[in-house]
């Protein structure tokens, strides 16, 4: 693998997802050890879809104090959690299992009938997390990241400065369901942020949301250009 980096983030180039996966695992456990050793707890926000299942997977397998390790999630649907579109069900059905099955799971979506109705509570329930010390980013071909996309009208309240919430409730109009995301400011604060990209159409993404001025058409440009501990991790 090459690296090359700036002094906000560093890019890794891998030759397969598996090396991603498992340079992922390792870096994290890392993390956490770190923070369990220095603070007694340690806190993993991750992201939904298909990519993460690998690194889920192996990640349940480390060897680390999983009873003082809190995960909670980076956005998800408005949906039950037991619908397929879950991320909640996502996590439970890979990450929390076997060695991980010991950690302490926040989900966001409660019982309202809408994101827009649960935002505050949800809010409630990680409001006892003080520090993210590792959080995994996704992004879409739109450039859109967590559950804030280009498209929605939350766009502005989700990506500005001033924004002091945590969460904020989005409403896609090129996905289906309400969200429930951090917002730019929280992802900002997480201590170290990973961004795993395999393909050339992801890399291609990336390479624009780079060249952006306006981070707004494509949100992922603001945490490449703001965020001053941020992996990307690139396989073609």
């Amino acid at each position: 693998m090459a690296e090359r980096g700036t002094n906000k983030m560093n890019i890794t180039e891998f030759n397969n997802s598996d090396e991603i996966t498992h340079f992922l695992a390792n870096d994290i456990s890392a993390k956490l050890t770190a923070a369990i050793k220095e603070r007694g707890q340690a806190t993993l926000f991750v992201s939904g879809g298909r990519s993460p299942i690998a690194l889920f997977q192996q990640l349940s397998h480390v060897d680390l104090d999983w009873s003082n390790v809190v995960i909670s999630l980076v956005d998800d649907r408005w949906v039950d959690d037991k619908h397929e579109s879950s991320n909640e069900l996502l996590v439970n059905t890979h990450l929390l299992k076997n060695k991980a099955s010991a950690a302490t799971f926040i989900g966001l979506v409660g019982q309202e009938q809408s994101a827009f109705d649960g935002a505050e509570n949800a809010a409630a329930r990680i409001a006892d997390i003080k520090e993210i010390d590792a959080l995994i980013l996704g992004m879409g071909e739109d450039g859109h990241t967590a559950s804030i996309f280009p498209c929605s009208e939350q766009v502005d309240a989700a990506m500005a400065i001033d924004n002091q919430q945590r969460l904020i409730a989005t409403q896609p109009t090129t996905a289906p369901f309400e969200r429930i995301s951090l917002t730019l400011n929280e992802i900002l604060a997480a201590k170290q942020v990973y961004l795993p990209l395999s393909g050339s159409g992801k890399v291609s993404v990336f390479e624009q949301a780079r060249a952006l001025d306006d981070v707004k058409q494509m949100p992922i440009a603001a945490v490449i250009k703001q965020h001053n501990a941020l992996d990307v991790l690139i396989s073609q």
